[in-house]
């Protein structure tokens, strides 16, 4: 595989660093940097961001940076510099906005896997056209997904003993609203690219 961004795996191994020291001292920084309603009403705002980048665990954090380890191996050609900070921009915080106004109701949060989702959704969107069977159903899987988190009988609690909490299932479908329109914005940009590259 190739990469059209060869220093992207630069920005990929700083946010896995990050984040991998955020997990190796989660008992101690979290209490300093979990989405808290109260601390955030309080005026603590950098809650609103730094909730997604720490975890409750090291099995937590592990999960998550595999998944986005994962993503960044299966999507090469699609991952660009501009496009992971875009992702990163504009999910973190439209995530926690979800939070504050559609679930007054939590009360705390940690961890990645809200963005994460939306960055799958958005590079299986982005390479639709390139890949429309393989990301085609691959999306449809994601949906599937999302759709049986959100019923009544989905066991969030499925994960308790591993990563130390339940699954906050919300997270998860607020990420990938906001891939899903960035994937709809970058698919376009590349059918632009193919069309452009066809006429020549």
């Amino acid at each position: 595989m190739h990469t059209a961004d060869p220093a992207l795996r630069w920005h990929v191994f700083a946010l896995i660093a990050l984040m991998l020291v955020l997990g190796l001292f989660h008992e101690a920084v979290n209490p300093w940097l979990e989405y808290q309603r109260s601390e955030v009403a309080n005026g603590q705002l950098w809650r609103l961001v730094t909730g997604h980048l720490v975890h409750m665990n090291l099995w937590h954090m592990g999960m998550n940076m595999a998944g986005f380890l994962l993503c960044w191996l299966f999507f090469p050609d699609l991952l660009t510099r501009r496009r992971l900070w875009v992702w990163l921009g504009v999910s973190i915080p439209l995530v926690s906005a979800g939070f504050w106004f559609l679930d007054p109701q939590l009360q705390g949060y940690v961890g990645f896997s809200g963005v994460l989702h939306g960055l799958l959704v958005m590079c299986l969107l982005t390479g639709l056209s390139g890949h429309p069977k393989l990301h085609g159903l691959t999306l449809l899987v994601v949906i599937g997904r999302l759709t049986w988190e959100q019923t009544p009988g989905y066991n969030v609690n499925y994960l308790v003993d591993t990563i130390g909490g339940s699954v906050y299932v919300n997270a998860h479908l607020y990420g990938s609203l906001v891939g899903a329109v960035l994937g709809g914005i970058f698919w376009w940009q590349e059918r632009k690219r193919r069309l452009v590259e066809a006429g020549e």
